[in-house]
């Protein structure tokens, strides 16, 4: 089985080699989105989870309570803004403006909601 030749490196907007996993630029820059996705996850869990544990530990927070909170509609607006922002990082990856950011991505500020 024969495979085709790489292509040449590509180049970010920042003068930074890409690095390539696959034959076209999309497929490359959606493997780097899902790998920015799967980084931000996994810092967010072990950051939330350790911030539980210590809460807990302390007699500050009560899970079952946590598992039935309800957001304001201001906390509501104020974590889809956050969404919003990091949504709008990921879609850098898609036309190669993204920068790794190792597990942390910029502060971004979209039109806030309404």
């Amino acid at each position: 089985m024969t495979h085709p030749a790489p292509h040449p490196a590509k180049t970010a907007k920042r003068d930074e080699p890409e690095l390539t996993f696959f034959d076209t630029p999309g497929m490359d820059r959606l493997a780097q989105m899902l790998l920015v996705m799967a980084s931000e996850l996994h810092v967010l869990r072990d950051r939330v989870r350790c911030l539980e544990f210590m809460l807990a530990e302390q007699g500050q927070l009560d899970i079952p309570a946590l598992e039935r909170f309800q957001p304001s509609d201001a906390q509501a607006a104020t974590l889809a803004n956050e969404r919003d922002a990091f949504v709008a990082h990921l879609m850098e990856v898609l036309d190669g403006r993204a920068k790794s950011t190792s597990g942390r991505f910029p502060p971004l500020s979209p039109e806030p909601r309404s």
